[in-house]
């Protein structure tokens, strides 16, 4: 296949211009299916290319933004039915990217997107990440609660400073 190319050096008047045939710029590498010439964009956040590219930061190469979207929504309201997790993961989402819209989860949570944008994919990293932390630091409350219980039981009592981080440990676990 040839292109059309401009020849302003062999016109004899400036006013002419000649239109030559020149043949199309070819890639030096061959595109295969096991080597794209295409290189991941920035919004391509949790896909893999190649074994030579790691996945994002304690992403698996399966784990896809509509996946992360459902794990934020089972620990944000258990097994509640889509259209009542479509507003409480919107509303995780916005504290980290504020302009994300209730359709624009929907999407993602359908997996229905194709692109998905860095400060999307960071929101829900973030959101992510906290309800993990949030849902440990549960846990270390009861289990802290429960050790004190334990140990009053048995006739040790704790000490001022302790009995308070307790009782603070506690108040996290009935927020």
């Amino acid at each position: 296949m040839t292109a059309l190319a401009f020849d302003f050096v062999s016109s004899t008047s400036p006013s002419q211009v000649h239109a030559k045939r020149v043949p199309v710029l070819v890639s030096k590498v061959p595109e295969t299916l096991t080597n794209p010439l295409e290189s991941l964009s920035s919004n391509d956040n949790f896909a893999c290319s190649s074994q030579e590219q790691l996945c994002g930061e304690g992403l698996s190469a399966g784990t896809s933004p509509q996946a992360m979207l459902r794990e934020l929504g089972d620990l944000i309201a258990g097994r509640q039915p889509a259209k009542v997790l479509y507003p409480l993961i919107a509303t995780d989402l916005r504290r980290f990217s504020p302009d994300i819209s209730l359709r624009r989860v929907r999407s993602i949570f359908n997996g229905e997107v194709s692109r998905l944008w860095d400060d999307e994919a960071m929101a829900i990293r973030m959101a992510l990440s906290h309800r993990h932390n949030a849902k440990a630091r549960r846990e270390f409350a009861r289990a802290a609660a429960e050790m004190a219980k334990k140990l009053a039981e048995h006739g040790v009592p704790l000490s001022d400073d302790q009995h308070q981080v307790v009782q603070s440990l506690s108040a996290e676990v009935r927020v």
